[in-house]
């Protein structure tokens, strides 16, 4: 099924800018397209993180992902993105060949 198909990504860092998001399903939109992630990507927390582990059991180098724009996100948005940042630092912690860091827009 096409839809268990995780998309190629470029070797490297992966880059992830939320200025442009406005709503949830934006972010989750931009999480799926920089990661990859198959179609039936759930846009919910728990599935972040499955898919989030999936990817970081699937790599063989250190990635490093590089979140930007968050400051530019409306007050509300700003803080729905908080329990990605929260997910990912987990996956961080759980597997060190996965570097988080978070840049100015």
């Amino acid at each position: 099924m096409k839809e268990n198909v995780w998309k190629a990504i470029p070797a490297g860092a992966i880059h992830i800018d939320f200025s442009l998001c406005r709503y949830p399903d934006d972010v989750h939109e931009k999480i799926k397209t920089c990661f990859g992630f198959p179609d039936h990507y759930g846009k919910n927390w728990d599935a972040l993180w499955d898919c989030l582990r999936d990817f970081a059991l699937s790599e063989e180098e250190e990635r490093d992902v590089v979140i930007r724009g968050l400051e530019c996100l409306p007050k509300r948005l700003k803080e729905y993105c908080q329990e990605a940042i929260s997910i990912m630092e987990e996956l961080e912690q759980k597997y060190p060949a996965i570097h988080i860091r978070i840049e100015q827009a």
